[in-house]
């Protein structure tokens, strides 16, 4: 599935992401998202109160609000089937950063090195991407959940694990950061296929018309061809 980002003060992006990643519209109003969310929960759930849907539903709301903020220009939910038939789920979000990226050749390993020392238990590394070089770090998060949103009183605690990207933009001060996280860490060896398949589907350029490849080779754009 290949989708463009939204952020129209951002550089624009194409994602090419894999079979049960799902686009979550940016652009549309608030109101008819949270109704629509309420509506799908009512169908999953339709033993569970009132109250406690709602507050699901405005706490995913301030939850996506809270990224937009952040830039965000693209959010998919994530629902796979794992390999013992358990349905599992994450999010998986790109965001377009400003920032002042020096030598930008020299940013992923830069970076890289920052990231090992401010987070001293995850897994930091670089890579390579079609888009190019990129610092990546994985490492597991504590979070709170209010009680509301599940209709008991106190919050719950839980962990999360999370894969961060991050890539300077070759010729915008920007920084692109892909971020997938899930609860269902015990299914984690069966996520990184799936995250590796969509951060290698990032790309500066829409989808090349298929018609291309009727062409001579010395006809096709190179560049294009080659990301995509």
């Amino acid at each position: 599935m290949a989708v463009e980002t939204t952020g129209a003060a951002a550089p624009p992006l194409w994602l090419d992401l894999p079979a049960g990643f799902t686009a979550i519209d940016l652009d549309e109003d608030p109101g008819d998202r949270m109704a629509r969310a309420a509506e799908q929960l009512d169908a999953l759930f339709p033993d569970t109160g009132a109250e406690q849907k709602l507050a699901a539903v405005i706490a995913s709301e301030t939850a996506l609000q809270a990224q937009l903020r952040e830039g965000a220009v693209h959010l998919s939910s994530c629902l796979v089937r794992a390999g013992d038939g358990e349905p599992v789920h994450g999010v998986f979000a790109v965001f377009l950063r400003p920032q002042d990226l020096g030598d930008p050749g020299g940013y992923p390993a830069r970076v890289a090195a920052e990231l090992a020392e401010a987070w001293p238990d995850a897994d930091v590394g670089v890579v390579e991407l079609p888009l190019g070089r990129a610092a990546l770090a994985a490492r597991e998060l504590t979070v709170t959940t209010p009680g509301v949103v599940w209709g008991v009183a106190e919050p719950s605690v839980g962990t999360v694990r999370q894969l961060e990207l991050l890539i300077p933009h070759p010729w915008s001060p920007h920084v692109v950061a892909a971020v997938f996280t899930t609860e269902d860490i015990g299914h984690w060896d069966e996520w990184l296929p799936l995250i590796a398949t969509a951060y290698r589907g990032i790309s500066l350029h829409p989808p090349r018309d298929e018609s291309r490849d009727a062409l001579p080779p010395e006809q096709w754009d190179k560049v294009r061809k080659a990301f995509g």
